[in-house]
């Protein structure tokens, strides 16, 4: 299939914040703009907030809660993080950025961040009270030593207090731009060292064509 969309794999882990009711918006904004096709992994929580059923008709694939995954895909903590090229958490509570900030795995979303082979995106949503306190902060401090790339907070109304505060993750536009910088500096690094490999030279050069002088036409072909 033949797309202009940039991510071919997106794995997309929802944790349980109330900002999950916001999951459509972002799947319709990410399905039509970033990736070629979603997974998703959602923690029990964020069941509650918004249903699996509803999710799966966004994403047009299994909705995977359980650690056991599914007939299809066993071990979806190992499978889904090696097929996706891009792993993100939106929204990312205060819990899932522990688990990941000590490398606790008791569930599957958390267990994948553990088990990824590349660094994840956190966006994270929660009331200031909870962002502001120290503990918070270590977290996200260790998650970026570790490499991990995460979102920043926006003010906004808050679905919770109806207050205008930093209550709520990154809206999906801001969420997009974020996704397409994490994606354009991993695929440079990849390819850098192949880009870089073969010393720069002209086409004709490479083709082994002769080069011509500026304003002067090459000679005839000799003719019987």
């Amino acid at each position: 299939m033949i797309t202009s969309l940039p991510c071919e794999r997106l794995l997309l882990g929802v944790s349980g914040s109330i900002h999950a009711v916001h999951l459509p918006q972002y799947l319709t904004q990410l399905r039509r703009e970033f990736a070629q096709e979603i997974r998703v992994i959602m923690t029990d929580t964020a069941t509650r907030m918004i249903s699996p059923s509803i999710v799966r008709t966004y994403v047009e694939e299994p909705v995977f809660t359980d650690l056991m995954g599914t007939d299809a895909i066993p071990s979806p903590h190992i499978r889904l993080t090696r097929w996706a090229q891009l792993f993100a958490i939106l929204p990312a509570t205060a819990g899932i950025l522990a688990k990941a900030a000590h490398g606790i795995a008791d569930d599957l979303l958390s267990t994948a961040i553990l088990a990824s082979p590349q660094p994840v995106v956190f966006g994270p949503a929660m009331n200031p009270s909870m962002w502001e306190k120290p503990a918070v902060q270590r977290n996200v401090e260790q998650l970026r030593k570790d490499g991990h790339y995460l979102l920043p907070m926006q003010e906004i109304t808050s679905v919770t207090t109806g207050e205008f505060d930093t209550g709520l993750g990154p809206v999906p536009e801001t969420a997009l731009t974020h996704l397409w910088h994490v994606l354009m500096r991993r695929m440079r690094n990849e390819y850098w060292e192949e880009a870089i490999a073969t010393p720069a030279a002209a086409p004709a050069a490479v083709k082994s064509l002769p080069l011509l002088t500026a304003g002067r036409a090459p000679a005839p072909a000799a003719t019987e």
